[in-house]
């Protein structure tokens, strides 16, 4: 029996000018992967090329999960930014290691621990400037065509080609 997502719920909050913090809830997985990927490059578009995923809620992710964190990283060092994770529950943690993800992008073990070192790094970027907190929520149930989902928030926000959108170059 083949097991199949139900549903991946991410919030984004927006917490420095730079700086967002995507929760991402359930599992991560080739039928929610690019559910992940198009809120995160939705939020690069809105300006945060720092961005932090609090994977403390995520039950499971497969190849292409740890594909799109990959896709991640790459979009967020072009953007001049980077890509940090959050709260890995302990049992996705031996797979993050054994895979050499960990030695790609930097896993902290609380969100506040990557924000502390994001809050340093922004503050030599835009001293004395404050940041917004918005936030927004999107999720995909089971039988959603995520695809679609994907291809509209990016192409929506102008995401181009570089960094894996359908949109236009800016």
């Amino acid at each position: 029996m083949s097991y199949v997502s139900e549903a991946l719920d991410t919030t984004v909050r927006y917490t420095g000018k730079h700086t967002a913090v995507i929760v991402v809830t359930g599992d991560v997985d080739l039928h929610t992967a690019p559910v992940l990927r198009a809120e995160a490059l939705t939020a690069m578009t809105q300006g945060a090329r720092h961005l932090v995923l609090d994977m403390a809620e995520v039950d499971f992710v497969d190849s292409t999960g740890l594909s799109t964190l990959i896709v991640l990283l790459h979009a967020a060092q072009e953007a001049g930014g980077s890509l940090r994770v959050a709260s890995v529950p302990e049992r996705l943690v031996r797979m993050v290691t054994m895979t050499g993800i960990a030695e790609l992008l930097p896993v902290h073990d609380t969100v506040a621990e990557a924000l502390a070192v994001l809050d340093v790094a922004e503050a030599v970027d835009d001293a004395g400037k404050e940041g917004v907190v918005m936030s927004a929520t999107a999720s995909a149930g089971r039988g959603a065509d995520v695809s679609d989902v994907s291809a509209t928030a990016m192409a929506d926000h102008g995401v181009d080609d570089a960094v894996g959108g359908t949109g236009q170059s800016r």
